[in-house]
């Protein structure tokens, strides 16, 4: 039987991922990093897994690139 402690991921481990996570910067203004925070918060993820998932196309996005 797994518990909420077995369950958790250690530090830089992803939960669900085999790989470590790394720390990564990137720059954003103040709007939309709130803006992330709300999105990331109706998936009730954090801002980390929310891109996370973003990234790996788990969660679509809803804008296609054309090309001109």
């Amino acid at each position: 039987m797994n518990t909420d402690k077995e369950k958790r991921s250690r530090k830089g481990q992803g939960q669900y991922y085999t790989e470590p996570k790394k720390p990564t910067m990137i720059g954003l203004t103040p709007t939309a990093v709130e803006q992330l925070d709300e999105l990331a918060a109706e998936f009730q993820l954090s801002r980390s897994e929310f891109i996370e998932q973003i990234a790996r196309r788990l969660i679509p996005v809803g804008t296609s690139v054309t090309t001109h």
